[in-house]
């Protein structure tokens, strides 16, 4: 047991003295030690960075929207497909229909924009819970545009080609409690959401899980596109 505990004290002192070297030649953040290969190779973790670089693991993106939200049905419509697209293969995309929503004492769910858009949401759940996102997506934002001028009803058949192979369970789910229960699911969801500020307002976008106050909220909605071209070059180029 002495033994065991000696080499393990000795590991941990050894990962210490590496660090602080590594901390004394590197004079730059570690978020950036894998933006180019000078720098990896300066901070002395270009075999990390290497094996980053492999695994390749998607940038996760969580929109937190609601239905009737101008704002988020401008941002879905005009642009959340556009990226999407042109990112697929780099990034993982979360969609949350809550906003503003709140969830009652007796169960009952209050939106911020009326019962329709409760309709709306809680229809959207069922939709990202059982299609694959790049055909619910294509749903939301066909659905987002058609309820501009038209009722949950009618945009719902209008977009339905868009979910064909899942539309009987997605209208049972719709139609059923089970519709409920995916709201509540996102309103845990979006109450939990790991950032250091309440979601107050939409639509929220956290890169990572992580948006550091209201004001970088605006930021990421705003620069997503270009910080999705930045690191998609650093990824592809600079390895």
């Amino acid at each position: 047991m002495v033994t065991t505990w000696k080499k393990c004290l000795s590991v941990s002192f050894l990962l210490v003295i590496i660090f602080i070297q590594i901390i004394k030649c590197c004079d730059i953040p570690p978020d950036l030690w894998c933006d180019s290969h000078e720098s990896a190779k300066r901070c002395n973790v270009k075999q990390q960075c290497d094996q980053f670089r492999r695994v390749k693991l998607p940038i996760k993106l969580s929109l937190y929207y609601e239905a009737l939200c101008p704002y988020c049905q401008r941002f879905i419509t005009n642009h959340l497909g556009n990226i999407y697209n042109q990112f697929r293969g780099l990034i993982e995309l979360e969609m949350i229909p809550w906003g503003n929503s709140k969830l009652l004492q007796n169960g009952t769910i209050r939106c911020n924009h009326g019962p329709i858009e409760c309709n709306a949401n809680k229809l959207q759940s069922c939709v990202l819970e059982y299609a694959k996102m790049k055909h619910a997506l294509a749903f939301v934002i066909c659905f987002e545009r058609s309820l501009i001028d038209t009722n949950i009803e009618s945009a719902l058949q209008y977009c339905s080609g868009f979910i064909r192979n899942h539309y009987r369970r997605i209208r049972r789910c719709y139609d059923s409690e089970r519709g409920i229960q995916l709201q509540r699911k996102a309103f845990h969801r979006t109450m939990t959401a790991a950032t250091p500020n309440r979601i107050s307002e939409v639509p929220y976008l956290l890169i990572n899980g992580y948006s550091s106050n209201p004001d970088a909220n605006n930021l990421n909605i705003h620069a997503l596109q270009l910080l999705l071209k930045k690191w998609k070059r650093i990824i592809h180029d600079n390895y």
